[in-house]
């Protein structure tokens, strides 16, 4: 047994398994909060299913299934599960992709149908460009037509559509985006479908549900509508920890569903219980307590500084760091693996950890999403093989051969023999070293080098797009990726050692909206709207010292503002750590803020600028 499936059950849990043995009850949504054992109560939630009905599925051929935001989720659950046959547990594309992919004709006319209507919206802006449309931008569009019109040719001699990242109709791969499109489209629009899930998955529960995309509950609540006697659909998750703007939020439910909630906390510390309940009261009103027996529960503390703007940020933040080091009462700030500095936005990770060119080269482009998550398809050769072959060639040359025999074309059995191996390996020795130099000397335009080298030297296969970059003059084109790429090829290499640390985890910093999930002993939130210059956040708005704009204040009382957003990412910043939690805010008005922050902050301890004066770093 996992230890999440041996621990207690709260009343949240026993209320979960009546509705799972009741078969007039087609759906419920359970509402966990931070630090709440979300998880816990889903992953007893299938393995009540799997106790109760196991041997049925299996005589059946049915499995519970279960739909997780992240691959780490998916393994976790699993494994909590010791790998059951009877749990279907995947990411929403898989999941979604398990269901179409019997249904190869389904899959190619939506493509066909699909294909054409785009390829038709690209020819309509060939033929009517603006005005001002230059033309580089209409040969970059008639590039695009190009290839469209190929892939949609290419597609006829097609047998068979695989599940992959991005789409590529003439290869026969379908990406993450026809898939979120098309399986929702086509559960809403033939009755089968529906039937069949049902009764492949009687059960479905879907995880981090307030995050999950609007078309995917839509088409999950249909199934649950027209299958209902066959067919049970469960949401766990937070509309108050909903960071993305693509989840749905919050799920209303339908006629005879349940709403379980679950109002236990076993992570925070009481003093950061009372910061959190305090910024969730103006949310939904669920009120968390401590889960802990008394004689686990501890006090822990919680600090805020608010510094003027104008000031050095970075000074002030490392003696903020240093003053609470020197001051705490309970031994936290001590060991920096234990603490997390969360700022608003890349950019200022990126300016602190050395990466700003290279954050510069990919924000506001087509992969900016990719570039934040860390699975940009430019930075793969990069981050999967060059960085690696580096780090074994300075420190254990034995991992360099197993490395080069996944990325190397040389090393593909067609093209080795025995008479050629020994040459070969030399020479990719040789390319190796080129370019444990070359990332040693760094500089600008060292990316450029680093790409030349590993093609070069064959130490790995580029894409065609990364190649057409490589000359000291690229093509010119207003396209946003083609320009990205000319940029990209014009920072210093040093640059993506220090992003590879970002992403990795392995650095002080993250982003308050990339931690959701993620617990740390000691926070440190930054509230800085200036540096920040996040459209979608405002904690000067938030916290009452800067009015909504005309448009926000005009919307409906159903419509969310920046002050909605703000205040559920505070929400899931605090309630990161389980021992100490400090907020800095950088303010026009020091006065007027620090009146703000005691109200929002029962209890916390106040530090000012000239408490800090005696504080080295």
């Amino acid at each position: 047994m996992s230890p999440r499936i041996d621990s207690p059950n709260t009343p949240a849990d026993e209320e979960l398994q009546q509705i799972l043995a009741d078969p007039e009850i087609s759906g419920f949504t359970m509402i966990a909060g931070a630090g709440s054992g979300k998880t816990t109560s889903l992953v007893k939630a299938l393995h009540h299913v799997i106790s109760t009905r196991g041997a049925q599925f299996l005589a059946n051929r049915q499995q519970i299934a279960c739909i997780t935001y992240t691959e780490i989720a998916r393994q976790e659950i699993e494994d909590d599960l010791a790998k059951s046959p009877i749990a279907h547990v995947s990411t929403i594309h898989s999941f979604l992709w398990t269901l179409v992919e019997p249904f190869q004709g389904d899959i190619r006319g939506w493509l066909d149908e699909n294909g054409r209507a785009a390829l038709a919206e690209l020819e309509d802006k060939y033929a009517n460009p603006g005005s001002r449309t230059q033309q580089k931008t209409l040969d970059a569009l008639k590039r695009r037509i190009e290839r469209r019109r190929d892939g949609l040719a290419k597609m006829d001699k097609v047998e068979k559509f695989q599940f992959g990242v991005a789409t590529s109709y003439g290869e026969g791969i379908v990406g993450y985006a026809d898939v979120l499109k098309m399986v929702p489209e086509l559960i809403l629009a033939k009755p089968l479908f529906g039937k069949l899930i049902a009764r492949r998955y009687p059960f479905v529960f879907v995880d981090e549900s307030q995050d999950t995309f609007k078309s995917v509950v839509d088409c999950l609540r249909h199934v649950a509508v027209t299958q209902k006697a066959h067919f049970c659909l469960g949401f766990f998750g937070d509309p108050v920890q909903k960071i993305y703007s693509t989840g749905i939020g919050a799920i209303a439910p339908e006629d005879g569903w349940r709403r379980v909630e679950k109002p236990e906390n076993f992570r925070s510390p009481l003093r950061v219980l009372e910061v959190i309940n305090s910024i969730r009261a103006d949310a939904d009103g669920l009120e968390q307590v401590s889960g802990l027996p008394a004689d686990r529960q501890r006090e822990g503390e919680v600090t805020y500084f608010v510094f003027p703007l104008g000031t050095d940020r970075n000074a002030l933040l490392q003696k903020a760091r240093g003053w609470l080091e020197q001051h705490s009462g309970i031994g936290a700030w001590h060991c920096e693996k234990d603490t997390k500095t969360l700022v608003i936005t890349h950019r200022m990770a990126a300016g602190r950890l050395g990466f700003q060119a290279l954050y510069d080269a990919f924000h506001g482009t087509r992969l900016q999403e990719g570039f934040t998550e860390g699975n940009a398809w430019p930075l793969t050769p990069f981050l999967s093989t060059l960085l690696p072959l580096v780090e074994a060639a300075n420190s254990n040359r034995a991992e360099l051969l197993p490395r080069l025999r996944k990325s190397s074309p040389l090393l593909r059995p067609e093209n080795v023999d025995e008479t050629t191996v020994r040459p070969t390996l030399a020479t990719l020795a040789a390319g190796v070293d080129e370019l444990v130099k070359t990332v040693a000397d760094g500089g600008p335009g060292s990316v450029r080098k680093a790409f030349s080298v590993a093609h070069e030297r064959s130490l790995v296969e580029l894409d065609d797009r990364l190649l057409q970059v490589l000359t000291e003059e690229p093509p010119e084109s207003e396209d946003d990726e083609d320009q990205m790429l000319t940029a990209l090829m014009q920072c210093d290499v040093a640059e993506l050692e220090g992003y590879a640390r970002y992403i990795g985890n392995d650095s002080p910093y993250s982003t308050q909206q990339g931690v959701k999930g993620a617990e740390y002993k000691d926070v440190i939130v930054v509230l800085d709207d200036d540096e920040g210059r996040h459209f979608q956040f405002s904690y000067n708005k938030y916290l009452g010292l800067e009015n909504l704009s005309k448009t926000e204040s005009a919307r409906g009382a159903d419509e969310e503002t920046s002050i909605d957003r703000t205040r559920r990412l505070l929400y899931v910043c605090a309630s990161r750590a389980t021992r100490a939690l400090a907020i800095v805010l950088y303010a026009v008005d020091v006065d007027a803020a620090t009146t703000a922050m005691q109200d929002l902050l029962p209890g916390a301890h106040q530090v000012s600028t000239e408490d800090l004066a005696s504080v080295e770093t």
